[in-house]
């Protein structure tokens, strides 16, 4: 009896969408936090300094790269925790966002010469890549995230039907990789540009500059600082 009871359950688990922490949840999660991350901070800027900027990380819709992964990295490295004491998780998650975060601006400015954020006028910076007041608001959000928002985003998604939710899954996938090739050829060209080495010599930078010249560079990262 008890056997089919299981072999039951596990029949019924198999026809959910994303069961659990599962590829397909993290793909889930990604792009919910990538939009979500995007208009939040589109919304923090315009009440903190009353501008309207463009936060996004790509350049074919409202998605932030940077808050769709820490979604992602709370939720695989924080999932086995989600069971401990809000400051354990407080405490974690700010020490994996600080390091998260410093590694993002690395990773960025190694590869397109570009500081997409600079804390050196916040104290308790390091290097102006993170500082301690931003790293206790990933250790915030840590908790937030884990106890409240994952839960009912986790039983939201598990809703889809499966087929749909696969196909959803593959076609965003495939989307969001050609939009990140395509934000990083044009970034690389941007950053060519502004190093006065603009001279067109191949179709896809005559392309490049056609589709995303300087102003358009510039209203999609407005913050964006070449080194």
């Amino acid at each position: 009896k008890e056997a089919l009871e299981r072999e039951r359950k596990e029949n019924e688990a198999s026809l959910v969408f994303a069961k659990g922490c599962s590829i397909d949840k993290l793909i889930s999660l990604f792009f919910i936090g990538a939009f979500l991350g995007d208009i939040i901070e589109t919304i923090f800027c315009y009440v903190t300094a009353g501008v309207l900027m463009s936060r996004s990380s790509v350049v074919y819709g409202p998605f932030s790269i940077v808050w769709g992964l820490g979604c992602v990295l709370l939720t695989a490295f924080l999932y086995p925790y989600r069971q401990k004491s809000d400051s354990c998780i407080f405490i974690a998650g700010t020490v994996l966002g600080g390091a998260y975060e410093y590694i993002c601006s690395v990773v960025t400015e190694l590869l397109f010469g570009t500081v997409f954020w600079d804390y050196s006028k916040i104290p308790f910076n390091l290097g102006g890549r993170i500082n301690l007041l931003y790293c206790f608001f990933w250790g915030i959000v840590s908790v937030i995230w884990l106890k409240l928002c994952y839960p009912f985003l986790s039983r939201f998604i598990e809703q889809i039907p499966k087929k749909t939710g696969v196909i959803v899954c593959r076609v965003l996938v495939v989307f969001m990789v050609f939009d990140i090739g395509m934000s990083g050829l044009a970034l690389a060209r941007y950053s060519e540009r502004q190093a006065g080495n603009g001279a067109v010599q191949s179709r896809l930078e005559r392309y490049l500059d056609q589709h995303f010249p300087d102003e358009k560079m510039k209203e999609i990262y407005p913050n964006a600082k070449f080194v």
